[in-house]
């Protein structure tokens, strides 16, 4: 905008009497978009700064190698547990776990592009392309013809670079006449970018490698304008050089499921539990109650096998959406991620080496 307010400002001073105010109109709205702009590069670190907390928090959840989620899990399992009774113990039952390999952290470029390709397929209309296109334009003699003085085209949009390093906008207008030409030796047809009326970029990060990017068919459809929008002239107010930002603009280290667990159709990961008390700390017959048995009922002491009495219960968590497929994808079941919330959890059925297991702690079998 503030471009092409300064490309049309001189020609309306042509325009008699109204001119001279539509040319202090284009020089006020010029000030103002250098302004706006400038506003607009403050917001880059906040935003910035939002990704990066975003990324942390994920990492201070499960921390390296899944040893916090790991330990976080544990306490809150012994939280939960000595509140409904002090003197519980909650063990995991060895082998029943496999929650540490079932997220990993995703950080080398190459793993980033899976989650660059998810925001960039999400962007809206605006970002994917910001076209149009205004006059008329007649068929001749099989040549384009525009009716006098042309045909303005627009183009633009906001592009992810390489999906994971940053982001570049750009948009360009130009004015295009096209016409026919009579030879000797046939008829051509021409067509001509006049000289640019406005273009502009701003980007996340400075030296982004964009050379392959059309922005919507800026560079092929508007190359003069584009060649002008990649000059220092075409940076907009604020982002030359780019706003200062951790990350610049890129796609962070993420946690994901792990590339086993996204093989799998449906993946899922169970935790088994061991909860125990002392016999002595129980008030039944065999443990600290005052009334024990005598006379026939004496033949029976409750003994615990180990001094204590145990639970065992296993909790699964699975991935399963509310309407139970996308609808929005002709009804495809959608595969567990956790770029999607839809994760759950229930109690299931306890295999039979997680019992045999947790019998052998408590010294009731022998394990082969």
């Amino acid at each position: 905008m503030g471009t092409s307010a300064d490309t049309i400002g001189p020609y309306l001073n042509l325009i008699p009497y109204v001119g001279p105010y539509l040319k202090s109109l284009m020089d006020y709205i010029e000030t103002i978009m250098d302004y706006v702009t400038l506003a607009l590069s403050y917001v880059i670190p906040l935003h910035d700064a939002a990704i990066q907390a975003l990324m942390l928090s994920q990492y201070a959840v499960h921390g390296p190698g899944n040893l916090v989620a790991l330990a976080n899990r544990k306490f809150v399992m012994d939280e939960v547990a000595k509140r409904n009774d002090p003197n519980v113990q909650v063990d995991l039952v060895p082998l029943s776990d496999d929650f540490s390999g079932f997220t990993e952290r995703y950080t080398s470029q190459q793993e980033r592009v899976r989650m660059g390709q998810v925001v960039s397929d999400g962007r809206d209309a605006f970002l994917k392309s910001r076209n149009w296109d205004f006059g008329l334009v007649l068929n001749i003699l099989g040549c384009k013809v525009s009716v006098s003085p042309g045909v303005l085209k627009k183009r633009g949009s906001t592009e992810l670079i390489d999906l994971t390093e940053g982001w570049k906008s750009m948009d360009t207008l130009s004015l295009h006449s096209f016409g026919i030409k009579i030879k000797w030796n046939g008829i051509k047809c021409t067509h001509s970018e006049y000289p640019v009326i406005g273009y502009g970029t701003a980007f996340s990060a400075d030296n982004l490698n964009d050379s392959n990017y059309d922005y919507a068919g800026s560079r092929s459809t508007n190359p003069s304008a584009s060649n002008r929008a990649d000059s220092s002239n075409g940076i907009a107010n604020g982002f030359d050089p780019a706003p200062y930002s951790i990350g610049g603009g890129a796609i962070p280290a993420f946690h994901e499921l792990s590339a086993s667990a996204l093989k799998q159709d449906d993946p899922r990961t169970t935790i088994t539990i061991r909860v125990t008390q002392s016999s002595n700390t129980q008030s039944y017959s065999g443990g600290n109650s005052i009334i024990k048995p005598g006379g026939r009922l004496a033949l029976y002491q409750g003994q615990h096998v180990g001094g204590k009495s145990a639970a065992i219960s296993r909790a699964e968590v699975y991935f399963e959406r509310p309407d139970g497929a996308n609808p929005l994808f002709s009804g495809k079941a959608e595969k567990g991620s956790l770029f999607s919330p839809y994760w759950q959890v229930r109690l299931t059925s306890v295999r039979p080496f997680e019992r045999a297991m947790a019998q052998s702690l408590q010294g009731g079998i022998a394990l082969p």
